[in-house]
């Protein structure tokens, strides 16, 4: 398989809007097209690690991508599709095997993000309609994390904290919230329990409707995290753009965020002092 990619390659990155106003346009794409494409047969299975195509690599060494599914796309017909239907087909299931993947549904509180990859146009042209779903760690500026070892089960054991979203800005407000390490002076810390509020197929909701379903789920989550009420932390949250839906970024994702940065973190607090 050496030379052979995939002909694309798609990384969701987030690129979120806040509980106040939508961020315009679609999660950030990292889009690759050689000019050879692999048949169904050099393929990856899952569980193996990749680059930006779909060469294998050992896990052990490092590398950027790990599969988790492969299958085929739906019927979009006998010509090549335009880009934003290629990734209404493929982003939703890519997203969909992450979850189980990795063990949980709280991904995109973590800088896990799905890739997808699917056959170029001479690929499509002799009859190729395969997906390969893959997931990535990317750092707080959105590239991609070139990593040892595997995801498998990661967010079902102890992983959380060290994937976790942290934002140096308010992610209830900014526009750009400012993701960075939780390691570093930060204001807002994502906490388990991302909220899923529909299908791909369903009209996007608005920020009303939103906001109706995330402020009493994004209290209790936050509450839970920190574990106790506290006047100096409280819910915020975010959603992806309107654009992004129809790719199924579906969810929100619940925020505990402090009235001033700090160092540190907020989870199991409880009623101890903020962080310096």
């Amino acid at each position: 398989m050496r030379g052979r990619r995939a002909a694309v390659a798609v990384v969701a990155v987030l690129s979120l809007a806040s509980c106040t106003a939508h961020v315009p346009g679609t999660p950030d794409a990292e889009v690759v097209r050689p000019s050879l494409t692999p048949s169904p047969q050099e393929l990856p299975q899952v569980g193996r690690c990749t680059d930006t195509g779909v060469e294998v690599l050992d896990c052990a060494s490092p590398h950027e991508a790990e599969v988790t599914a492969v299958g085929g796309l739906p019927d979009l017909g006998a010509a090549y599709p335009e880009d934003r239907d290629l990734r209404r087909a493929a982003v939703p299931p890519c997203r969909t095997a992450l979850a189980e993947h990795v063990g949980s549904a709280d991904h995109d509180a973590t800088r896990l993000r799905a890739r997808a990859f699917w056959p170029s146009r001479d690929g499509w042209a002799r009859g190729d309609r395969w997906l390969v779903c893959a997931v990535v760690e990317v750092a707080p500026d959105g590239t991609p994390v070139r990593r040892t070892g595997v995801l498998k089960g990661v967010l079902a054991a102890a992983g959380f904290g060290a994937l976790q979203l942290c934002a140096t800005g308010s992610p209830g407000v900014d526009e750009d919230a400012g993701l960075t390490g939780c390691d570093r002076p930060h204001r807002a810390e994502a906490v388990p329990g991302v909220l899923d509020i529909g299908e791909p197929q369903d009209p996007a909701p608005s920020l009303d409707q939103v906001r109706q379903k995330a402020a009493d789920h994004c209290a209790r989550a936050v509450t839970a995290y920190v574990g106790a009420p506290r006047e100096d932390v409280f819910a915020s949250w975010r959603s992806f753009g309107s654009l992004a839906w129809s790719e199924g970024h579906t969810s929100v994702i619940c925020f505990a965020e402090a009235t001033r940065p700090f160092t540190g973190r907020l989870w199991g607090l409880g009623r101890n002092p903020l962080p310096a």
